[in-house]
């Protein structure tokens, strides 16, 4: 029987035959210089995408290739729960999905992200039905928490907060459980940067420390979760004057143009803290420009895992190859949308991500 490394054998030789009909720079460049919507349909064709009837449902579209990807690869590892964390939130986000869809009239899976660990079939009963211990646990437990929060309080925002927490707090106890270092940075990473956006939010929306005690996930180790709720509770505007002059990394006057003084306070203490962290060159984009913070963040993943890509064996290539094609669905997203609403080539291409390559 293979153990370690080498029992990832086979499906690394797949990954690394796959990539070879990954999109290249000049295959972006052509769809971004492609004459319409259509033309960029037909090069995804080329590609050997499956695209559904109806070729302007970009959504089911992605999905496809995102659950073909995972199929073709990721299925045939010994063991694919190694694999979990990294599709972790598509269930978390087909509980919550199916239970607002529920309540609200619509189709239970109208809304479901595939692939995922519990099929759309079983999820799908299990709310219609609310039937939700035919769920693993902690979707059992959740899912009964969340439909009756909605349906005595229709609390919307609160069973967000409950659902995203547990999917960040379970997505690193998972990747802990993997013992694969890379499935662990990249979760993380995931966790990390999920918490610092809702330090943001929660910032410029007037939110409390209190607010953000219930929504930051716990366990992140990159960023200290009581340092940005210390950051939400608001410090002295002197002290945090001498923070930022013994560093340029603060005079962001974009941040603060037409704030009011005790939210310029909490914001330069967020960012203070925040300028001390892995995160620090991202966090520069996050005030100005919170959609290039997004993709920071993705290419910065990725900056971890291409050294991996033509390792012959271990978990890091097919880590790789999962998140090199999600980079590369997020980039064709992006295209398509751009094609559809006759945005000009320059603007796409800043929005792109770095490619798997």
């Amino acid at each position: 029987m293979e153990t370690g490394i080498s029992k990832y054998a086979y499906s690394v030789s797949c990954a690394h035959l796959y990539e070879k009909y990954f999109f290249s720079r000049s295959d972006v460049d052509k769809l971004l210089n492609a004459s319409s919507y259509e033309a960029v349909i037909a090069s995804l064709v080329e590609k050997g995408w499956n695209i559904p009837e109806d070729s302007r449902d970009t959504n089911m579209l992605l999905d496809n290739e995102m659950t073909r990807a995972w199929n073709t690869v990721i299925a045939y590892t010994p063991d694919i729960s190694v694999f979990y964390p990294l599709i972790l939130r598509n269930d978390y986000h087909n509980l919550k999905a199916g239970i607002k869809s529920l309540l609200t009239g619509f189709d239970t899976d109208m809304h479901f992200i595939r692939p995922s660990i519990i099929s759309p079939d079983l999820m799908k009963e299990a709310v219609e039905e609310q039937k939700f211990e035919l769920l693993p646990e902690p979707f059992n437990t959740l899912g009964k928490e969340i439909y009756d929060l909605l349906v005595t309080t229709a609390d919307g925002q609160k069973a967000d907060i409950i659902i995203d927490r547990k999917c960040l707090e379970e997505t690193l106890k998972e990747a802990k459980k993997t013992g694969v270092d890379i499935i662990k940075k990249m979760s993380e990473i995931y966790v990390a940067s999920s918490n610092i956006k809702t330090a943001f939010r929660a910032i410029r929306t007037e939110k409390s420390s209190e607010f953000l005690e219930q929504s930051l996930a716990e366990g992140c180790t990159s960023v200290d979760k009581n340092e940005l709720i210390k950051a939400i509770s608001g410090t002295n505007k002197d002290e945090n004057e001498k923070k930022a002059n013994k560093s340029d990394f603060f005079r962001l006057e974009t941040v603060v143009t037409e704030a009011p003084e005790q939210e310029i306070s909490k914001m330069d203490a967020l960012l203070n803290y925040l300028s001390t962290t892995e995160y620090a060159e991202g966090i520069k984009l996050l005030s100005s420009a919170p959609a290039d913070y997004e993709k920071w963040v993705d290419d910065y993943m990725l900056s971890f895992l291409i050294p991996t890509k033509n390792m012959p064996l271990g978990a890091e290539p097919i880590t790789g190859f999962y998140i090199g094609k999600e980079a590369e669905v997020k980039n064709i997203r992006i295209i398509l949308a751009a094609k559809q609403n006759n945005l000009p080539t320059d603007m796409i291409k800043e929005r792109l991500r770095r490619l798997y390559e």
